[in-house]
């Protein structure tokens, strides 16, 4: 049984509406947790470096799932170039224990505007792909 073309761009889609969403949130929880430990040391517990990896494990992957699948259909490396860019990032900044500051949440923003961009790129160019093709078909 084949699954017909459109099903596979919707999942796609959604994938990146989800990547899109999870690097949002991972975002706002960094910039939260770094502007609000100076305010209430008690919400220490929301800064565990296990939180933080889990946010990064998802958002990778996610990510691979939605946009390796993408790349091999568009052929455009762009989102995929954000991604690793904004994956690399948050592995330096994890990797290195930058401490919480605002130079770490700018390096987090970043990131995540990276993430972000490269989902919607990769929504763009699948649905800029799958036009394509219809108006072949035609």
């Amino acid at each position: 049984m084949t699954v017909p073309a459109r099903t596979s761009d919707a999942q796609h889609s959604s994938l990146d509406v989800v990547g899109a969403t999870a690097s949002f949130v991972c975002a706002m929880h960094c910039a939260a947790v770094t502007l609000l430990l100076g305010v209430a040391p008690a919400l220490e517990i929301v800064a565990q470096p296990w939180l933080e990896w889990l946010f990064l494990s998802a958002s990778m992957f996610i990510g691979l799932l939605a946009l390796v699948p993408g790349y091999r259909q568009h052929r455009r490396p762009l989102p995929l170039t954000l991604f690793t860019g904004g994956i690399a990032i948050l592995l330096i900044t994890r990797l290195l224990h930058v401490p919480p500051s605002m130079f770490e949440v700018s390096l987090v923003l970043v990131a995540a505007s990276a993430l972000i961009t490269a989902h919607w790129q990769n929504r763009r160019e699948l649905r800029s792909c799958r036009h394509a093709s219809d108006s072949r078909s035609r």
